[in-house]
This record gives C-alpha cells, structure tokens and sequence, in this order.
C-alpha cells in the first residue's frame, strides 16, 4: 500500500491559508494559486475583493467608480480566466423594465474590468449569459401601466464575447 501526499506551492498554502482567515460572512468567489495570479477573490457584505497573498495587498474592487446596490451573482469561466459579476443599481424609477442590472468581467490575469452590458433582466445559461434590454415603447404616450415595449436579448458567451443579437419582440 502506498500513500503519497500531492506537494503544494507556497502560493497555494498562501492562499488555502488566507481563505480559512476571511473575515466573518465573506464568501469565496475564486482562488488563482499559479504564480502568475496568486490572488484570493471574495464578496464581503456588497462589496467584492482581491487578496494578492504574494504582495499582501487586499484591494476592494471598484468596477471604475460605478455605485451599485448588491452582487446579484458571480461565476468563473471554464479554465478560470475570467469572473463574471451581476451587478444591481438599484431602482431609480421603480419601473420593472429600468435597465438597473449591470454584467461585467473581470480578467483573471491582468485584473482588468470590462463592462458586458445592462438590462432589466440578467441570466445565467449553459453557454454564458442574456441580457434583456428594452428596445423602445411601441406607444410612449400611454400611462406607463399600459405601454408596450420591444425587448431584445443579448448573448455573451463564457469568455464575454457578445453573440449575435435576438431580433426584438413584443414584451408580454
């Protein structure tokens, strides 16, 4: 019988260490153990971080200044290179339809943020994620309540690549 142990880098010990000491309530959303990235990303409260265990930096990340209310939800591209963030605004109008959900990635390697785009509504799928946005009101001088409005749906793919647009239709 032979038991072998998996030998791990400073980095990942680094790393591993640093996710059991989190502060209290912060969750994980990836571990880059390579010497390239050795960073360690949670979501304390609203806010997302970047824990560089080689340099000892923790940084809030601050999608370039823009406010925003909650993290919806986070994910990881197969391979890791890339973090997906859903970002909500917050109501402004208290419409259903205000584009108040914000998508963007996070480059794993260079720490570079991109925004994908905004919507009213924003899913995760097999392939990556849809944006819903309102195109334009069918009858913009109707009360609110009952104003029709075109949607479109905008695809990313994992890496954030846009796939080709859904042609409009007729919210229901």
């Amino acid at each position: 019988m032979c038991t072998c142990l998996a030998a791990q880098t400073p980095v990942a010990n680094r790393v591993r260490v640093a996710a059991r000491h989190l502060p209290q309530g912060a969750t994980v959303l990836a571990k880059y153990t390579d010497n390239l990235r050795h960073c360690l990303y949670y979501i304390q409260g609203e806010k997302i971080f970047c824990l560089d265990v080689v340099l000892n930096i923790n940084e809030e990340l601050d999608f370039n200044q823009q406010n925003y209310k909650a993290v919806v939800s986070t994910s990881i591209s197969n391979g890791g290179d890339y973090m997906f963030v859903v970002l909500d605004r917050g109501e402004n109008t208290g419409w259903a339809l205000e584009q108040r959900f914000e998508l963007w990635r996070i480059d794993s390697k260079n720490r570079h943020f991109t925004p994908l785009g905004q919507g009213f509504k924003i899913e995760k799928t097999k392939e990556g994620y849809v944006l819903s946005q309102t195109v334009k009101c069918l009858n913009p001088r109707a009360p609110r309540s009952q104003q029709r409005w075109m949607v479109r749906e905008q695809g990313y793919d994992e890496k954030g690549k846009p796939l080709p647009p859904q042609k409009p239709y007729e919210m229901k």
